[in-house]
């Protein structure tokens, strides 16, 4: 596989449990690709202005126990946050001997994604990016976000031009972490599922694994949602990185599937 010069990936980080896993993927891809390995942390202003509110609390998930949620305490957070997402982004890419970058961000969390987007090549999202959610979500919890990492790659296709490169990011990613490939094939008939299996089948001849089959009969958000946790999936790879970034409810689909998403051009 051709290796283009001055490929980068941006990963989205925070503390979560996701964001640990698609630092792993964006890893993988970057020491396949060659690539820069640039690191995105969001200080979310949304949560900025909730700080500014009289009935504005933070509770602790483990104790219950509330507090007045000051600004203060949300710019402390971020810092320490910062610190310890870049040290893991550090310790991720020290082995691989990657290039790597990291930025701190002030934004409205998955907007301010999709804007810095535009300098990179691919995309890796664990979930949705702003200190918000990681503070709410209940999958954050020790013990309940589930272990991903030997599940199977996903990778959605469309057709053979459209999902060349996914296919190819996702071919590498299931060879470096010796998993499953598998191929959501988005059709409108049985016929043209198999039509188009086939031939997303014969483009993977030139990446080494082959891929199995699954039909999408109709392409959104709840059924991404649905395959994913069918498949118990380790990664989900999508083209046309744009179409997603602006689909409407493309947001819900990174906070209730399981797994690092990855986008590529």
């Amino acid at each position: 596989m051709s290796k283009p010069a001055g490929i980068r990936i941006l990963v989205a980080l925070d503390e979560s449990p996701r964001s640990a896993a698609a630092l792993t993927a964006a890893a993988a891809l970057a020491a396949g690709l060659d690539a820069e390995l640039a690191g995105l942390f969001v200080e979310d202003v949304n949560l900025q202005h909730l700080a500014g509110l009289p009935f504005a609390r933070e509770f602790s998930l483990l104790s219950g126990v509330g507090r007045p949620l000051s600004q203060g305490e949300v710019e402390h957070t971020w810092r320490r946050e910062a610190e310890t997402v870049q040290r893991q982004l550090a310790e991720a890419a020290g082995p691989l001997r990657l290039r790597w970058s990291f930025q701190v961000a002030r934004g409205r969390g998955f907007a301010e994604v999709h804007t810095q987007a535009q300098a990179f090549d691919l995309i890796v999202l664990g979930n949705r990016p702003g200190i918000g959610v990681v503070r709410m979500t209940q999958a954050n919890v020790a013990g309940v976000y589930p272990n991903v990492q030997g599940g199977p790659v996903l990778v959605l296709f469309e057709d053979a031009s459209t999902s060349a490169h996914s296919l190819e990011m996702g071919a590498m990613l299931a060879r470096r972490k010796g998993v499953e490939l598998v191929l959501l094939v988005s059709a409108g008939s049985e016929r043209a599922y198999r039509a188009a299996c086939a031939d997303a089948q014969a483009a993977l001849l030139a990446h080494g694994p082959s891929g199995r089959c699954t039909w999408l009969p109709v392409l959104d958000g709840a059924r991404l949602i649905e395959v994913a946790r069918r498949e118990a999936a380790g990664c989900l790879v999508l083209a046309n990185r744009e179409r997603f970034l602006t689909l409407p409810g493309f947001e819900r689909v990174l906070d209730e599937i399981e797994c690092p998403t990855v986008l590529t051009r």
